[in-house]
């Protein structure tokens, strides 16, 4: 009697991303990564099960990953190779260790008002390209997050609803790493977003969401991320990135609150604990990320942060 012959590798990664996501995660980058994982194993060691040496290899094969990087492949290859072996008994685990990670975080490019206001003049300028309220949409949506430091997915997934003229404020709506909060918004901005809310229920009166792209449909991510690309092609490089991403702007908005508050020479934990709140961070220490890009310039602030987070973390 034969043996029956073990599942394909991206079969079997079928299977695996199938199971994490009906437990509730979303997998996009461990998709993506499997991927890669079994065109590289299929090419190279074709019915062979995952081996450590193998795993060395595809790693290897991929020159100029930051050590970082290369140690989170490893791990979703790891947990991979776990849900494999019932299935192939000759699979090997990956052991631990394999891949320092020591990282630097890459510096953000901090954007300055000017700038914003110039991408916000490029964005209203850009072509429909099957959505009449293209330049709006995109006004509305930089100028938020520019504005509110929310991330790009969170943005895109505002509803019409989520906007209350009465309270003043925005529903932003939980996600893996953030809590629901409801966030005040200037009455500058309050305007700008309700007009552009009637703007977008005039042209396109079906659909829920609040930022639209091509025939009414949500605005994706992509889409987003590639027209800013294209606004600010001829920015110059700055920190470690070459051009501004939407999370520059986030990153840039709570970076030059902490240092308007450093230079008042006022107590600024609370505030402090308050912008932790604001950008939907589950950790305050997350918060102390913003206060990096100008050591010289924030001293103070750190300093007073790093003092109220020990006394917080004392009372806990």
């Amino acid at each position: 009697m034969s043996r029956l012959r073990p599942p394909r590798l991206r079969t079997l990664a079928r299977q695996y991303l199938a199971h994490r996501r009906a437990c509730g995660y979303r997998m996009q980058t461990e998709e993506y990564v499997l991927r890669d994982f079994t065109r590289y194993a299929e090419r190279t060691a074709p019915g062979r099960p995952i081996t450590t040496a193998l795993a060395l290899q595809w790693i290897a094969q991929r020159s100029g990953l930051r050590a970082v990087t290369r140690a989170n492949r490893l791990d979703t290859l790891r947990a991979f190779a776990r849900f494999c072996h019932p299935f192939d008994p000759r699979t090997e685990i990956p052991p631990t260790g394999l891949s320092s990670r020591v990282c630097r975080r890459r510096a953000p490019y901090i954007v300055t008002a000017a700038e914003v206001r110039l991408i916000m003049r490029r964005a209203g300028k850009v072509r429909a390209n099957g959505s009449t309220l293209r330049p709006q949409t995109l006004q509305a949506l930089i100028g938020l997050i520019a504005c509110t430091g929310l991330r790009i997915n969170e943005a895109l997934r505002l509803r019409c609803e989520d906007l209350d003229l009465h309270s003043g404020t925005l529903h932003v709506a939980r996600a893996k790493f953030s809590p629901e909060r409801d966030l005040p918004l200037h009455p500058s901005t309050l305007r700008a977003l309700d007009r552009y809310r009637r703007l977008r229920q005039r042209h396109y009166p079906n659909g829920a969401h609040l930022f639209i792209g091509p025939h009414g449909r949500p605005m994706q991510g992509c889409a987003a991320s590639w027209t800013l690309r294209h606004l600010v092609h001829d920015f110059p490089p700055r920190g470690d990135r070459p051009r501004p991403r939407f999370h520059d702007l986030r990153h840039s908005l709570a970076t030059h609150l902490i240092a308007r508050w450093s230079q008042e020479g006022a107590p600024i934990a609370h505030r402090l604990l308050l912008l932790s709140r604001y950008l939907g961070h589950k950790h305050f220490h997350n918060t102390y990320w913003y206060i990096e890009p100008h050591r010289a310039a924030l001293q103070a602030a750190a300093t007073r942060f790093e003092r109220f987070h020990s006394t917080t973390k004392e009372d806990t």
